[in-house]
């Protein structure tokens, strides 16, 4: 019993990282990818991640409002692409959710991981300010 709740509690904690967590996979992930030049890249692409962000979660909500499917898939795919690139695994999986929901056209899945991928934007935004200070 007591190897189930330690699962269960370690499954959590990679469900739904801290701000810390997401700083520190981003670092990671940049500093294996860009070496030296890391620091500098990381502002440079925290900032065009958090500018087109928003309007690209927003293109999937009217997508999905008129039925725009693929209004969705090209707003998820190139969300999915730039967060990955920067190491933000779960928020890329959630677009990657939304993008093939689209693909398949399920609206009763669709609502739901928008919603998702809307409020990990709000940890990952807090997160990747930090940063830009």
């Amino acid at each position: 019993m007591m190897q189930l709740n330690s699962y269960r509690e370690n499954k959590a904690m990679y469900d739904n990282p801290t701000i810390q967590q997401i700083q520190q996979d981003v670092r990671i992930a940049l500093e294996t990818v860009m070496g030296d030049s890391s620091a500098e890249m990381l502002d440079e692409m925290s900032s065009i991640f958090l500018e087109d962000a928003v309007p690209l979660i927003q293109q999937m909500k009217d997508g999905l409002a008129t039925r725009n499917f693929d209004s969705i898939i090209i707003a998820a795919h190139t969300l999915k692409g730039s967060s990955a690139t920067i190491g933000l695994d779960k928020f890329a999986q959630l677009c990657l959710a939304v993008e093939l929901s689209s693909k398949a056209q399920e609206t009763n899945k669709l609502g739901p991981f928008i919603a998702n991928l809307e409020t990990e934007y709000s940890r990952v935004e807090t997160a990747l300010r930090h940063f830009l200070l």
